[in-house]
């Protein structure tokens, strides 16, 4: 028995016609009963009794009826849903990145894919960018979102958005009445830091800072950016943050850019380079895409 076969069948069936049945498949009629027989002789038993006028299902045709819908609506459900994930709109996605990153695009990015593709279950794991490369490496995640380019080679990644680094510093201190400040100029001051060990991004900044002519004089240290405010805020130094670090912050710090020459705290999609999965592709495609569109909006 074939898909084919049962098609036939509950086409004859539903018309109680073998002229009209062909005429809806778009048949002629003698291929129509040669089908229907050769149905009923793999199957054993006779599923319709024909007279002159009008055909009428057997016992065993009203169940094959039953059981045939059944099975094509079954044979849809299955070519709908291997369509949907071969669309990449039907699955899973794990999403790695830092709470400063989801301060910034990333959770209107993610908004928008959820208005894409609401059937694809997501989940936002909130990790240092060390953890987030190893979960990548590990294939517990899908994605990552860090800032600066992994240098193994198991990984790629796309340039998702520019960001600055920018000076955050307590309101009544001296550098918050200035409207912009040179990296040189933080040389005698406290600072809060992210721990170097942590992601390629807090050794970046050290180096900056040393080229500058500096090495920062370490109050606190932190594994996550989003934590500094608040240390800031309590008066234990400056810090060197992401831009987007000023959103949804106190009242109590002011960001500063720095200028000239301002160290980049870009934000890049990583993923791992033998990725196969449409959800994940698609993903990617669509942050491209929308990231761009905002840029340009902006």
């Amino acid at each position: 028995m074939d898909i084919r076969q049962v098609r036939y069948f509950i086409a004859v069936a539903e018309e109680r016609s073998f002229t009209i049945a062909a005429r809806r498949l778009n048949l002629s009629q003698p291929p129509l009963s040669q089908h229907i027989q050769a149905l009923e002789a793999e199957l054993g038993t006779q599923l319709l009794y024909r007279t002159s006028r009008k055909v009428e299902l057997t016992q065993a045709g009203e169940a094959m009826l039953l059981r045939g819908r059944a099975i094509l609506q079954q044979v849809k459900s299955a070519e709908d849903e291997v369509r949907s994930i071969g669309a990449g709109l039907v699955g899973t996605l794990d999403l790695g990145a830092t709470g400063s990153i989801l301060r910034g695009r990333l959770a209107e990015l993610l908004a928008a894919y959820r208005q894409v593709a609401p059937l694809v279950k997501m989940t936002v794991h909130e990790q240092a960018p060390a953890r987030q490369i190893a979960a990548l490496l590990n294939r517990t995640t899908n994605i990552s979102l860090i800032r600066g380019v992994p240098t193994e080679r198991e990984l790629t990644s796309k340039l998702a958005w520019r960001e600055e680094v920018v000076l955050a510093v307590p309101r009544t201190h001296h550098l918050a009445k200035r409207k912009r400040v040179a990296l040189s100029e933080l040389a005698s001051e406290d600072h809060v830091v992210l721990d170097p060990d942590s992601s390629d991004f807090a050794r970046y900044v050290q180096t900056c800072c040393v080229d500058a002519g500096f090495l920062p004089k370490v109050s606190q240290q932190v594994v996550d950016a989003q934590s500094i405010p608040s240390l800031i805020a309590a008066g234990f130094g400056v810090a060197l943050v992401p831009q987007s670090i000023a959103r949804f912050t106190t009242a109590d710090i002011a960001f500063r850019p720095i200028r000239p020459s301002p160290p980049a705290a870009d934000v890049f999609l990583v993923f791992r380079e033998d990725e196969t999965s449409m959800v994940v592709h698609n993903f990617i495609k669509l942050a491209l895409r929308y990231l761009g569109q905002r840029k340009r909006v902006g």
